[in-house]
């Protein structure tokens, strides 16, 4: 038995047998056909065309959603800066107003408690700064220099605290501040009120609302 299989494996590999195969070129040509063939059916499919271009253009896609979003925020960003410098230039031109009367008059305790904060936070700037002048000379003076310093850096320490609440209240404020006149400019580009100085805001939101829009359907093209 193991003879036959010998004979057979030195038949089938003999020089004479592999002579009578295909010649390379015409594998070489019917593979060519093939890819031809598959490549005249891909040109004729448009589906099959459009989900292998979705498919190789992923990543490019994402790169550009990233692009847009970005591009979104910053014009959402323009467009909220906007309606807080129109709630300003109306808070302080026209508090009278009925529509913004009941917000306005909260705005003016807040730029009062702002304003109090800010002058109490530049005193104790300032005397922050004195109690450095006496640090640096009493470490040229004769005197105890132990007892100089442990007093001095205590008051130091106290009035940083002091200064770190006050910039903390000074923020709150503020945020309530850019919240409030958002509002009042939100308000007023409702409305709309024909005055030319509140006009100058008004084209420049409807311009960045368009480019808005504009980016969204970007986005929901992708």
């Amino acid at each position: 038995m193991n003879q036959v299989a010998i004979d057979y494996l030195s038949l089938t590999s003999s020089p004479e047998l592999k002579k009578e195969g295909l010649p390379f070129w015409i594998f070489y040509l019917l593979l060519s056909l093939i890819l031809l063939l598959i490549f005249i059916n891909f040109l004729q499919n448009k589906e099959l065309r459009r989900k292998l271009n979705y498919l190789l253009s992923g990543p490019r896609r994402k790169f550009i959603k990233l692009r847009l979003q970005i591009k979104l925020k910053k014009e959402e960003e323009k467009k909220d800066d906007l309606f807080k410098q129109l709630g300003q230039l109306t808070a302080k031109c026209w508090p009278e107003l009925p529509e913004i009367e009941e917000v306005a008059s909260e705005i003016i305790s807040l730029e009062e408690k702002s304003a109090e904060l800010q002058a109490r936070w530049h005193t104790i700037y300032r005397e922050l700064r004195t109690l450095k002048l006496k640090d640096i000379r009493a470490a040229g003076s004769s005197t105890s220099e132990e007892t100089v310093d442990s007093s001095l850096k205590e008051n130091e320490e106290a009035l940083r605290k002091t200064k770190a609440k006050i910039e903390e209240a000074l923020w709150k404020v503020n945020q309530q501040l850019g919240s409030h006149y958002q509002l009042i400019g939100r308000l007023i580009y409702k409305l709309r009120p024909e005055r030319e100085d509140l006009a100058f805001f008004y084209f420049q939101i409807d311009k960045t609302e368009s480019k808005i829009k504009s980016i969204k359907e970007e986005i929901g093209s992708l």
